[in-house]
């Protein structure tokens, strides 16, 4: 293998949110830049997201009524955080996280809108809200990035209506209830993707882009329109040092080994350690598998790695942005229980066939009390006919939409366990007979009250954000007593690793002792969270990615912080 040379001033391992940002900040301060990826589409997991951005105190809550300070944001995430990340580093999230989106707004097509019903995942906790600092990603036109939409990475197939179309995070809420509004609404966009049929046809996929692939297309041709490059199918595989300091990396390209020398340094931002397997059973809880992730299939801990071997301290490593999942045949990712947990007139049972959580809240909590309960492989998510008619369950439409005689064979087969009685349905999923009547007896006797004693389903705004408000006086319960009976296997899952590299308020990778390793920057799910062992509200991933990524590019452009960044 050939070797050759470049050089430029900053090198970014890595294509996601926190690479791009990276790249575009440097390059407007004046930096030569380069970013690499190692597989052949770029955008990593948060093309593949929801592309949610959470940040406190936004000009669009303002804009909408939603009142909200910096001060009770600070509250907020150190109540949630308990006490586990220094406030000095919270603060600056908060503060660098409303500059950096304001920066975007002006200077590049990235555009968000505040969803001021969008509550955060602990809305009665100190300095909690109902809505606002959860930003969706606005829909961009992926023909605008012409032949460059061909290497965007797809959207999770979860995401895709019918496997034709995404919506916003946003709308998806519209469409749990089947009304008018919801009949217009996807009618609607049925209408617009068939009149988008000559540009599907030209790039072979649906060029209205949403969601995560909205956000990675708006950064992508922010990137295009300053001919920032980016290298596809260009792993770095080792960091160049000299001395104490990180100098560069040598990627892999075209068969060649490429010496990139980097005068400012290199960022790190190539996502977590999903799918390294030893990874994930040295750190992570047990039991833990590759197979029960959502995230980008590339994601091995390459830069975690080449970190770690130039000196860097990891952190967190235990934690994950965790969420219940499901296997769906056919898919290679796992499909994620965001919505289907919420809604009336499920539960989820161990292997003894009792609950054992609030099913409806914030995900990374139900994963953790999975664990807690010995749950974890797998446990059931227990429903009847009338759930089955009115909501969908992973890739299977409602049953007014898809009954079960119209479902495929492959579901009906290996994902939906169905019987004509809850004792049926115990033997089909190996649980106790007796157990599972009692728990569901328990349930409905409660779902009847409105009001869940045994884990408080329901009793926060976040729980009944997907919930159906058709189900009163409880949106999040509904008994369970109508035949047949189903089941669908469901795993300690995640939207990716959260632990990694510990870094400073610029980014900086740091060492055991606390002193930086030179030239060496780590942002997004190379890094270890700001928000700890917890998930602030939905884009609690990217909204760190966003700005640390911004971030690292101005410390290593040696632009000085301002006396603005300093929280009162």
């Amino acid at each position: 293998m050939s070797s050759v040379t470049e050089t430029v001033d900053f090198l970014i391992v890595g294509s996601g949110a926190a690479a791009m940002a990276a790249g575009l900040r440097a390059h407007d301060l004046g930096l030569k830049v380069l970013l690499v990826e190692k597989s052949d589409r770029y955008g990593g997991s948060t093309a593949m997201s929801g592309g949610v951005c959470w940040v406190p105190n936004n000009p669009g809550m303002a804009a909408k009524g939603v009142q909200d300070s910096n001060e009770d944001a600070l509250t907020y995430l150190q109540h949630i955080t308990e006490g586990e990340i220094a406030d000095e580093r919270l603060q600056s999230y908060i503060h660098e996280s409303q500059r950096v989106l304001a920066y975007f707004l002006e200077n590049t097509h990235v555009r968000y809108d505040a969803m001021e019903k969008y509550t955060d995942y602990y809305p009665e906790a100190p300095g909690g809200r109902r809505g606002g600092r959860s930003m969706d990603a606005v829909p961009y036109d992926g023909a605008l990035l012409g032949e460059e939409l061909r290497n965007l990475r797809m959207p999770h197939p979860q995401s895709q209506i019918m496997g034709k179309f995404g919506i916003t995070a946003a709308d998806a809420q519209k469409l749990l209830v089947n009304n008018l509004a919801s009949k217009l609404y996807i009618m609607g966009c049925f209408a617009g993707y068939t009149m988008r049929f000559r540009s599907r046809g030209k790039y072979g996929r649906d060029t209205k882009l949403t969601c995560g692939n909205a956000l990675m297309g708006r950064l992508r041709r922010s990137l295009m329109d300053r001919d920032v490059p980016l290298w596809l199918g260009a792993p770095a595989v080792e960091l160049l040092q000299e001395g104490d300091r990180v100098v560069g990396a040598v990627v892999e390209r075209d068969g060649s080994r490429v010496e990139v020398r980097a005068s400012r340094g290199v960022l790190l931002s190539a996502g977590g350690f999903e799918y390294n397997d030893a990874m994930r059973q040295k750190w992570q809880r047990h039991p833990i598998t590759t197979e029960w992730t959502a995230a980008n299939p590339h994601n091995v801990g390459d830069g975690i790695l080449m970190g770690e071997r130039a000196g860097g301290a990891l952190d967190l490593m235990k934690e994950a942005w965790w969420t219940p999942t499901t296997r769906v045949p056919g898919s290679d990712l796992a499909w994620v229980l965001v919505v289907e947990k919420n809604l009336p007139g499920s539960i989820f049972v161990n292997g003894a066939g009792a609950r054992f959580c609030n099913e409806a809240a914030p995900y990374v909590d139900v994963v953790v009390d999975m664990y807690k309960a010995d749950s974890a492989q797998p446990c059931w998510m227990i429903f009847d006919a009338r759930f089955r008619h009115y909501y969908p369950v992973g890739p299977v439409a409602p049953g007014y939409a898809m009954p079960d005689s119209r479902t495929p064979r492959r579901y009906r087969d290996g994902f939906l366990r169905r019987a004509k009685t809850l004792e049926e349905l115990a033997k089909l999923i190996d649980v106790d007979t007796d157990a599972l009547t009692a728990t569901v007896e328990r349930f409905n006797a409660q779902a009847e009250k409105g009001v869940d004693e045994d884990f408080g389903r329901g009793d926060s705004a976040s729980d009944r954000y997907y919930g159906d408000p058709r189900v009163q006086p409880n949106p999040c319960l509904h008994s369970i007593g109508k035949a047949p009976f189903y089941a669908i296997p469901v795993y300690p899952g995640d939207l990716g690793t959260k632990g990694g590299l510990v870094t400073d308020l610029g980014s900086r990778v740091l060492r055991e002792d606390g002193t930086a390793v030179k030239g060496l920057f780590a942002a997004g799910n190379c890094a270890a969270s700001v928000m700890g062992r917890t998930y602030p509200g939905a884009g609690g991933t990217i909204g760190p990615a966003l700005t640390f990524g911004f971030v690292a590019a101005e410390t290593a452009a040696e632009v000085q912080a301002s006396a603005e960044t300093a929280i009162a």
